[in-house]
C-alpha cells in the first residue's frame, strides 16, 4: 500500500482528467444539437414554426450557448491544472521516495478505471427526472400491444419515438413538450410512452435534462426497429424519429403518424378526439 499524499493526491487529481474530458465530449454535443442545429431549424424555418415559436426556441438557444460554453471552458482549465499539479505531486513523490515505477502505474491506472466505472454507473442509475418511470421488456419482446395492455389500460397513450442524439426529437422535449403536459396536466385519461434507441449512456440523463416525465422504454436498435414496425403494422415502414402515435383507451393504434408537440393546435384536436371517447 502506497502512504505517500503527495502519490495519492496526485494521483487523484490525475485519474479526475478522463472524467471532465468525457463531461467536456458531452457538453459539445449538447451544444451541437441544442445550440447550433436549434438555431438553424429556427432561422431556415424547417418546421414551420410560428413567430412566437421561433423567439422561444432562440432565447433558449442563447442561454444553453451560454451555459455550455462555460461549462466547457471551466472543466478545459480543470483538466489543465489537474494535470500540471498532479505531475508536480507525483514527481515530488518519485523524488522523495523512489519507488519501483510498476506499483505506481498500475496504481494509478487503476484509480483512473475506477472513476470512470463510478461515473458510468452513476449516470446509468440515477435518475432525477420527476415523473419519470422506467418500463423493462423480455429481449424478444415485439408487441407493442402487449406494452400498452400491461401498463396503460383505459388510457389514452400518445407515443414518441426517439434517438437519444436526435436533434428534432430534443427540440421537441426542449421547446414544445412541456406546453404539451401543462395543457393536461389535470386529465388523468392521458398517459406518455418515450420509446427511445441510440446512447444508453446518455439516455437518462437526456430525460433529467429537459424533465420529461411520462414512461420511458430503452431499446437496441434491432429491438427497436421491431416495436416501430409492429406499432405500426407494417414491416417495410421507414424508421423515423421523431415519431407519434396515438392509442385510443380501448388500447388500439388509433393514429399511426400523430402530430408533433410543436404543431400545438392540430395535436390537441387529435388527442381531444380520443379523450372525449368514453
Amino acid at each position: 500500500m502506497i502512504k505517500s499524499k503527495n502519490f495519492w493526491l496526485g494521483a487523484i487529481l490525475l485519474a479526475c482528467i478522463p472524467i471532465l474530458i468525457l463531461d467536456i465530449s458531452l457538453h459539445y454535443m449538447s451544444w451541437q444539437k441544442e445550440v447550433r442545429e436549434q438555431l438553424i431549424y429556427a432561422v431556415q424555418n424547417v418546421y414551420n414554426f410560428s413567430k412566437e415559436q421561433k423567439a422561444e426556441i432562440l432565447d433558449k438557444a442563447f442561454e444553453n450557448n451560454k451555459v455550455l460554453t462555460w461549462l466547457i471552458a471551466i472543466k478545459s482549465v480543470l483538466c489543465l491544472v489537474f494535470l500540471f499539479v498532479g505531475i508536480y505531486l507525483l514527481r515530488l513523490y518519485v523524488k522523495k521516495e523512489k519507488p519501483p515505477v510498476f506499483k505506481p502505474v498500475i496504481t494509478g491506472i487503476s484509480l483512473g478505471i475506477a472513476f470512470l466505472a463510478i461515473k458510468f454507473l452513476w449516470t446509468l442509475e440515477m435518475n432525477n427526472a420527476p415523473g419519470a418511470r422506467f418500463l423493462t421488456i423480455n429481449a424478444n419482446e415485439t408487441s407493442f400491444q402487449s406494452i400498452i395492455s400491461n401498463n396503460f389500460k383505459g388510457k389514452v397513450v400518445y407515443a414518441d419515438f426517439w434517438g437519444t442524439t436526435c436533434g428534432p426529437c430534443l427540440a421537441e422535449f426542449a421547446n414544445f413538450t412541456h406546453p404539451l403536459k401543462a395543457k393536461y396536466k389535470s386529465n388523468n385519461n392521458i398517459a406518455y410512452l418515450y420509446i427511445s434507441r441510440g446512447n444508453r449512456y446518455i439516455w437518462k440523463q437526456q430525460i433529467e435534462k429537459y424533465q420529461v416525465d411520462g414512461y420511458h422504454l430503452f431499446l437496441e436498435d434491432k429491438e427497436y426497429d421491431n416495436l416501430y414496425h409492429n406499432a405500426l403494422n407494417n414491416d417495410t415502414a421507414t424508421v423515423l424519429m421523431p415519431h407519434y402515435l396515438i392509442v385510443d383507451k380501448g388500447g388500439k393504434v388509433a393514429i399511426k403518424d400523430a402530430r408533433s408537440p410543436s404543431d400545438r393546435d392540430l395535436l390537441f384536436a387529435q388527442l381531444n378526439k380520443y379523450l372525449d371517447e368514453r
